[in-house]
């Protein structure tokens, strides 16, 4: 009897967050318009965070799902670019923070898609939902399949690998792919959580050995040309976007070079706020 409850409340919640009105499609909410970056990659993401939708013969990897209600914008972009008839098939979910987690559920509720997440990263998304509130308010997906290290997911011809990468949360993970450019194909990688979290010494700690892993998974061949970071800040994905606009010849997201110095700037950053936060410690122990 609970358990049909609480399928009745989750039915009601989910027609509830579908029956909202879709968020603004402006810059001031941080729309911005999808775009193909590879063959088989197209970004439908916003303005803040990103979301990348990757085709295969199955149908749509979405990874990472925006916060709710923006996630709303994502079947539109998806109709924007002509993928209208393909079907979300699998939802990665890098971690449990809202700006990644935040539609997981619309979107599984829509495509009738299997979330893959670590059990640590739904922890942390449960968490989160019980905190969301007002037009952000989400709950949780149902988790189809928990990331276990190294292992892998086949869409298809297709295959997603997947690494554990604590450091910014418990529940990151990382994930590494093949794209394609004009037929050529480019390993990508997603670094699931690229900033440290320097409050928890436990958690700082991981992140650099994670950062030193994923450096050493990234090294073998075929070396990572292609940094599919998870907030489009960090990869230039705008200026990239109007670069290849501009001279179609290449495809700046390629870059070798780009993805490592991301890894080099990501460390550097983590630093400085690891002696920050220590400073910090020093000078309140001391009052």
């Amino acid at each position: 009897m609970k358990k049909l409850v609480l399928a009745l409340l989750l039915l009601v919640s989910t027609s509830a967050m579908a029956s909202k009105d879709v968020p603004e499609m402006s810059i001031k909410n941080g729309y911005v318009e999808p775009f193909q970056m590879f063959d088989n990659v197209y970004y439908v993401g916003d303005r803040w965070v990103s979301s990348y939708a990757v085709e295969t013969a199955k149908g749509l990897v979405l990874i990472d799902t925006l916060d709710f209600p923006y996630s709303m914008w994502i079947p539109i972009n998806l109709k924007k670019l002509g993928l209208q008839d393909k079907a979300i098939t699998h939802i990665l979910v890098t971690h449990g923070h809202s700006d990644h987690i935040g539609g997981a559920q619309f979107l599984q509720s829509e495509y009738d898609a299997k979330v893959v997440m670590t059990q640590k990263g739904y922890e942390l998304a449960v968490a989160q939902a019980n905190k969301s509130s007002g037009k952000n308010t989400f709950l949780p997906p149902k988790v189809d399949f928990f990331v276990q290290d190294s292992s892998s997911l086949i869409v298809g011809e297709d295959e997603f690998k997947f690494y554990l990468t604590p450091g910014h949360t418990e529940g990151d993970y990382s994930i590494d792919l093949m794209v394609k450019d004009n037929g050529t194909s480019h390993r990508a990688f997603v670094v699931g959580g690229h900033s440290i979290n320097a409050r928890d010494p436990k958690l700082a700690k991981q992140f650099f050995e994670s950062m030193d892993r994923v450096r050493e998974i990234a090294l073998q061949p075929p070396v990572v040309s292609v940094n599919l970071s998870n907030h489009p800040h960090k990869n230039n994905l705008f200026a990239n976007r109007e670069k290849r606009n501009a001279d179609g010849s290449n495809n700046p997201f390629i870059s070798e070079s780009n993805f490592f110095s991301f890894l080099d700037q990501q460390e550097a950053l983590a630093k400085e706020k690891l002696s920050e936060a220590q400073q910090r410690n020093k000078s309140e122990s001391s009052q």
